[in-house]
């Protein structure tokens, strides 16, 4: 899961362009949890590995960007189909909700 934590990190500077911080604070946010520096410097050596909540979270913003770097130009239909067969998507009042469990 190293390389999914390289990418997601990469992803967040320069896709979405967040700096680390930011990106350390949304996806504690996003998963309830309290991740710090140091931890976060543990997963990329690989010392420990993230919660599957995480890993869900960090593979749903690195997808869309992958396909980005490699130059994949997916329609909202197709991302929408990725979502469906990775996440269980809720659409509720139109509004397209992703659980990442």
């Amino acid at each position: 899961m190293r390389r999914l934590v390289e990418s997601w990190v990469e992803a967040e500077k320069t896709g979405y362009r967040n700096t680390l911080g930011r990106a350390i604070e949304e996806l504690n946010r996003e998963c309830g949890i309290r991740l710090t520096y140091s931890r976060l410097a543990e997963w990329r050596r690989g010392k420990y590995t993230p919660s599957q909540k995480v890993l869900s979270q960090m593979l749903y913003r690195v997808l869309f960007w992958a396909l980005i770097k490699a130059g994949i130009q997916a329609t909202e239909a197709q991302l929408d189909v990725l979502e469906e067969l990775i996440w269980k998507v809720n659409v509720t009042d139109g509004e397209r909700n992703i659980e990442l469990l």
